[in-house]
């Protein structure tokens, strides 16, 4: 979800009702945290959660714990033109926030209220922020001033700098429970065994299965798995494969993989044990038989790694990650 073309009113989601409840409730007996930092598994919400509070604090009328989406304060938000309210993004997807981009946001701090209400930060992710962008936004942390709000949002909490994270009260979003989940993206998607499938894919995160829906990307999901499988048997080269994958996102492409070697430690396992993706138990499980297990997890260690390299303020090349990945997948059979 991209925080800068939001133009309708946000509500807290279903799984997040007990953290959208505990701040009304802060914000009533005056308690509200002038620093809050939303943290778990990218897909569940989050930015829409910060987005939710962010039009409430800015509401002169909320209707039953949500913006009315009518006074002016709503409709300046709806605009994109709320003189209180800035959104702190990396400039390109991927990249670092700079630090310039922070002293914009330190100065817009300092001011007073253009409505003579809340003044509202959203940072996300918290951890594209380089060492010099967190510090330069520490002091508006320690001293926000009156009705300020900074909410940050991480995906990736360990990329950003503990002197950040213990100047804000933390709340965590975990993905939600599969019933909920699937009721939830079922009522979007209309289509029971198709969002049972992209909630496969997407990990059980209901938010991302939701995007992939419009992924043109959810149809080569197939073809990756093949490739996978034949760098394992050692029947596709390694970095020409990694050179057909670097048409894919590499974010889309990462969870897959991930979804596919816990899937595979299940299989090894056995027990009949449930796996997330369902639909691709007859090539998994073929995979299964020929996996040295240390290997595998190995892999995902790795496979972990380059997903907090991915989240950090970093910008590594994809196609030499692709290939570092493959070359250590094509290790992990049994031969």
């Amino acid at each position: 979800m991209s925080l800068a073309d939001i133009n309708h009113v946000q509500a807290a989601l279903p799984w997040q009702a007990a953290h959208w409840d505990g701040l009304m409730a802060r914000l009533q007996d005056q308690r509200m945290a002038h620093a809050l930092m939303l943290r778990g598994e990218a897909g569940t919400g989050k930015n829409q959660f910060a987005l939710a509070l962010a039009q409430y604090l800015l509401c002169s009328k909320p209707v039953a714990n949500t913006a009315c989406g009518k006074c002016k304060g709503c409709q300046l938000n709806l605009a994109g033109s709320h003189p209180d309210m800035t959104i702190l993004e990396p400039e390109e997807p991927g990249r670092a926030i700079k630090v310039d981009q922070v002293r914009q946001v330190v100065d817009f701090v300092s001011k007073k209220a253009q409505l003579d209400g809340f003044r509202i930060v959203i940072v996300s992710p918290a951890e594209a922020m380089n060492v010099n962008a967190s510090n330069a936004l520490l002091k508006s942390l320690e001293e926000p001033g009156e009705r300020t709000v900074l909410i940050l949002v991480s995906h990736q909490i360990t990329g950003v700098l503990p002197t950040i994270r213990s100047r804000c009260q933390v709340l965590d979003f975990p993905i939600p429970g599969r019933e909920q989940a699937l009721a939830w993206l079922n009522t979007l998607v209309g289509d029971t065994a198709k969002s049972e499938k992209l909630l496969n894919v997407a990990g059980g995160a209901p938010v991302r299965a939701l995007e992939l829906n419009q992924s043109q990307w959810l149809g080569e999901r197939a073809t990756v798995l093949q490739h996978w499988l034949g760098v394992l048997t050692g029947k596709r080269d390694p970095v020409r494969t990694a050179e057909a994958w670097s048409q894919y996102p590499i974010v889309d492409v990462l969870a897959w993989l991930l979804a596919w070697h816990i899937d595979l430690a299940k299989l090894v396992a056995g027990g009949g044990s449930v796996i997330m993706n369902e639909d691709l138990r007859p090539d998994l499980q073929a995979a299964a038989t020929v996996i040295n297990l240390d290997r595998l997890f190995a892999c995902h260690d790795h496979l972990l790694q380059v997903k907090r390299m991915l989240n950090s303020q970093g910008n590594p090349n994809p196609q030499l990650l692709l290939e570092e990945i493959l070359l250590k997948w094509s290790q992990a059979g049994l031969r």
